[in-house]
């Protein structure tokens, strides 16, 4: 990919690393404020607004790992692409289950339970940290689908394949969001054929690949961006009123998989893809940019820890009267300690490089 290419895709990783810092800042005190306050609604806005950041990520690896010009050689996909990865994982598995027990009263009730917790921790994922193995799955089956979409009639499998996704997944699962009269057996027929392959993130994994490969209209391209803006904010109205309703939290109509954060997501991957590559950086701030692009993995793996710690500070979305301002300001301070952290991870020899 050319050097420009590469900047635009390091920016849009940056800003999906700060949008799911975003979504889980946003997101701390859902459960104990009440749904009618104003505190919530800014709350659910904010957490609504970020939801393009797993979709976004998705599409970035699909756009790099389908890329014609990789060619994919089993053992070194294992070893280089799916072996680091899991290392990272399993590490970071195991601090968060020390953090969650050192934090609780369990530490009280002898060795035996501790261990038992600890296992018990470490085998689901903690609530972040299942992007991970989703990832791994995608690029498990990524020799396939590079076969595939690198093929003579690429553009036309890609295509059928999203249009797949969209009809067995996001459809579906957008309609399941929402009551109406014999629900169960409109859900029945829409989940009667189930595509396995095509119902999880496969459908972003090939939509990365396709709008970074392939210029679409820009009837189609401004249609995407008034849609995903349209429809997120639809779903963050539509969560405020749900919860309103039930007393409690909704999250349903922004989900990953719902036509919002769809097109929401698509609509941010295309502006980076078709409008922000078009700056002009210098070689400075390129250098910046990519280094900072290259740590965000680590600051996705860490910033739950940091924004953990910060909680029991008493620094998160409720530290000031203001939620408006507190949750920018809960996002920076996230992001600039857990890349403080990374940077200084990467420096431990040997180790560094595999945690992060």
């Amino acid at each position: 990919m050319n050097k420009k290419r590469v900047i635009w895709i390091e920016l849009l990783r940056i800003m999906a690393c700060i949008g799911v810092i975003g979504i889980h800042a946003a997101s701390q005190h859902f459960r104990d404020i009440p749904v009618e306050s104003s505190v919530w609604a800014v709350s659910n806005f904010y957490h609504g607004i970020n939801r393009f950041a797993v979709g976004c990520f998705v599409m970035i690896s699909g756009c790099l790992y389908l890329d014609k010009k990789r060619t994919w050689d089993l053992k070194r996909l294992w070893k280089r692409n799916i072996l680091p990865i899991a290392v990272a994982y399993i590490f970071w598995q195991m601090v968060y289950s020390v953090y969650r027990i050192g934090t609780s009263d369990i530490v009280t009730k002898g060795t035996r339970t501790i261990v038992c917790r600890f296992l018990i921790n470490v085998s689901k994922s903690y609530f972040h940290l299942w992007y991970l193995p989703m990832l791994i799955g995608l690029l498990i089956i990524t020799p396939l689908l590079w076969e595939i979409v690198n093929s003579s009639r690429g553009s036309q499998w890609e295509v059928y394949m999203i249009l797949l996704c969209l009809g067995f997944q996001i459809l579906p699962y957008t309609v399941e969001c929402f009551s109406f009269p014999q629900k169960e057996y409109v859900m029945n027929v829409l989940q009667t054929v189930q595509p396995q392959i095509l119902t999880g993130y496969v459908g972003y994994f090939i939509l990365g690949h396709y709008l970074s490969h392939y210029e679409i209209s820009k009837k189609l391209e401004y249609f995407i961006y008034i849609a995903g803006i349209v429809l997120i904010g639809t779903a963050i109205l539509l969560c405020q009123e749900a919860s309103l309703k039930s007393g409690k939290e909704v999250q349903t109509f922004y989900e990953n998989y719902t036509l919002a954060t769809g097109f929401w997501a698509t609509s941010v991957f295309l502006f980076f893809k078709n409008h922000i590559s078009k700056i002009r950086w210098g070689e400075k701030q390129e250098k910046i940019i990519c280094y900072l692009g290259n740590c965000t993995f680590g600051v996705y793996l860490i910033h739950a820890l940091i924004r953990n710690i910060l909680h029991r500070a008493g620094i998160d979305s409720m530290m000031i009267g203001n939620t408006v301002l507190a949750i920018p300001v809960v996002i920076a301070l996230i992001f600039v300690i857990s890349l403080a952290a990374v940077m200084l991870i990467k420096k431990i020899p040997l180790v560094g490089k595999w945690i992060v």
